[in-house]
């Protein structure tokens, strides 16, 4: 019989038995180990594991205690059949005639938009200060009548055919031109043939998944990472690893020793303006960062959401112009520095990979609406885009110069703030394990709403660090809710040691 295994991290903040136990926690809440299906024997997971039994039953007593297994002398460790709620099929949600309703995949993904976090709401009757927390462009700042007179433009012009079929699951061949051109200070060679249109990055992230992955292979991300991913990669039936990426840039003894698991298939990453820290992969690093990938044959996908968004410093080239291997793509969009409505993004890739990528998005979708893409091309070639993106990236240099003035001006000494040189985003990180996440509970009670670090690692663990968007905060507002921040970091840095949360 082949059984699921897990694979363990050993530099892992977490224990082996936790680690064993989340792995067959996530299998079951996503659907890959069913009610009445047996875990593997404990004596086959400690010999593939190089684990003690003793941490194996550890690990199988958790799973007991939250009510997912049971085990039964004679018979091994056996998966509980899970009560639903109320929904289709018998009318208590039960599987009708001995079916399954929905796939693993609906059902993970499911589960994880049920439990997605994120920032903690705004008490009723409290008067916002600042907000912090969500990472979308402000619509107050939105070119409506730009945009409406391009897209008039093109309906006038192509309105018979663009309202129908393009026939090209690549996108038009002039967006693709448009774009590449535009992408060549960050890739020399790029060129139209080199770009597959997509709805947006969170398509693009998918038929990368689709791509390269098959369910049970393992996926390699930063901690912390960007938290919508794992939702992605669980709904797909793929196991997650962590490399931690700070300061001195990404761990990449770290990233070499997961590299050489058998199951690692892909690696994700997001080299500039890191969601959620607002890092940025120097080109030293990068160079560092490639040797060790190039001795690999594992694809890489970088997620360059917000490269058009740099307003201090060179840009810096991508991964993929720099991996002699062609196994890199990269992954791009509009919603973000543009508006979120327009769901365009592409994918930089060789040929190779392209093409098995177009042929999975053809049965997706068919293709990006033509009407959308020609509008872009219009509003780009009447200098629309660049003089929008020329007042943007003005604005965000001056609210993270208000950002970088406030935190001097009220954090204690040890918190510290990144200093992006572009994007939307900063990180605020304490001294303590879990102080961010206090950070979090603190700050909402006066009105200040920020995400939680929390949010952004694989399992939850407690953070010391806060993710900052400016995307809805104003000078004034950044100035008032970093005081209030101050404040309460300074109350949870200045406590007793006896009293500090999570530590």
């Amino acid at each position: 019989m082949t059984w699921t295994l897990p694979e363990l991290d050993r530099a892992s903040r977490l224990s082996l038995q936790a680690q064993i136990a989340a792995f067959y926690g996530e299998a079951i809440r996503d659907g890959r180990l069913r009610g009445g299906e047996r875990l593997p024997p404990i004596r086959e997971v400690a010999k593939v594991c190089d684990v003690t039994r003793a941490t194996v039953q550890e690990a199988y007593r958790l799973l007991a205690q939250r009510g997912l297994v049971e085990g039964t002398v004679g018979r091994g460790t056996t998966v509980l059949t899970p009560v639903a709620p109320p929904g289709p099929g018998d009318g208590n949600g039960r599987e009708v005639h001995g079916r399954r309703p929905l796939s693993p995949y609906a059902e993970a993904a499911l589960r994880r938009t049920r439990e997605m976090p994120g920032a903690p709401p705004l008490p009723s009757g409290r008067q916002l200060v600042a907000n912090f927390a969500e990472l979308a462009p402000d619509c107050d700042r939105f070119p409506v009548d730009e945009w409406r007179a391009a897209m008039d433009a093109v309906l006038r012009r192509r309105g018979a055919e663009l309202l129908g079929y393009a026939n090209s699951a690549s996108g038009l061949v002039e967006l693709r031109a448009l774009l590449a051109g535009r992408w060549r200070d960050l890739d020399a060679q790029v060129t139209a043939d080199d770009l597959l249109i997509t709805a947006g990055a969170q398509q693009a992230l998918d038929l990368a998944l689709r791509t390269f992955c098959a369910p049970g292979d393992t996926v390699v991300v930063t901690a912390p990472s960007y938290h919508q991913m794992y939702g992605l990669l669980r709904a797909h039936g793929l196991q997650v690893v962590q490399v931690p990426f700070g300061d001195a840039g990404l761990d990449l003894d770290r990233l070499q020793r997961q590299l050489q698991r058998p199951a690692v298939r892909l690696v994700y990453l997001m080299p500039t303006f890191h969601n959620p820290t607002g890092r940025t992969l120097d080109l030293p690093q990068r160079r560092a960062l490639v040797e060790v990938i190039a001795r690999t044959e594992v694809p890489v996908v970088e997620d360059e959401y917000q490269h058009s968004l740099r307003f201090r410093g060179e840009a810096l080239p991508t991964l993929r112009s720099l991996d002699p291997r062609g196994l890199t793509v990269t992954v791009a969009t509009v919603s973000k520095e543009l508006f979120p409505a327009l769901r365009i993004g592409w994918v930089a890739g060789s040929p190779e990979v392209l093409r098995p990528m177009a042929a999975v998005k053809r049965f997706m979708d068919l293709e990006t609406s033509p009407l959308l893409q020609a509008a872009l091309v219009e509003f780009v070639q009447r200098g629309s885009l660049d003089h929008y993106l020329d007042d943007l990236r003005a604005e965000l240099r001056q609210r993270h110069g208000a950002l970088q003035d406030a935190a001097a001006a009220h954090l204690p000494a040890k918190c510290t703030v990144t200093a992006p040189d572009g994007g939307f985003l900063a990180w605020l990180e304490l001294p303590g394990a879990g102080q961010g996440d206090r950070l979090a509970d603190l700050a909402v009670e006066r009105g200040v709403r920020v995400v939680p670090g929390r949010v952004f690692d694989l399992h939850g663990q407690p953070s010391r660090g806060v993710r900052l968007s400016l995307t809805r905060a104003d000078r004034a507002q950044i100035a008032a809710g970093v005081a209030v921040l101050g404040d309460c970091a300074r109350a949870l840095t200045a406590a007793p040691a006896a009293a500090r949360p999570f530590l």
